[in-house]
């Protein structure tokens, strides 16, 4: 779940970076995170619907720190299970 969603975050910021905020970014997010969750065997398919997110945002609106707060919250109650 961490390995995908931190994939999928910095995949669609790379290709926002490079791209821009286009469906282009977003659609290339979205395949590089689905082949690399395949290769490194870290399937969360929500993770998807991240890359897409990050390589659509607009403007200069930073949503990393929100993500990450997230995504420490949601390792916290996996570990709590």
């Amino acid at each position: 779940l961490v390995i995908a969603q931190a994939l999928a975050a910095l995949t669609g910021s790379l290709l926002h970076l490079l791209l821009g905020a286009s469906y282009g970014a977003a659609g290339g997010a979205m395949g590089a995170t689905i082949v690399l969750m395949i290769a490194l065997d870290a399937m969360h398919p929500p993770a998807v619907a991240t890359a897409m997110a990050f390589g659509l945002r607009t403007g200069d609106v930073s949503n990393v720190v929100l993500f990450g707060l997230a995504l420490v919250i949601t390792a916290v109650l996996v570990l709590l299970q």
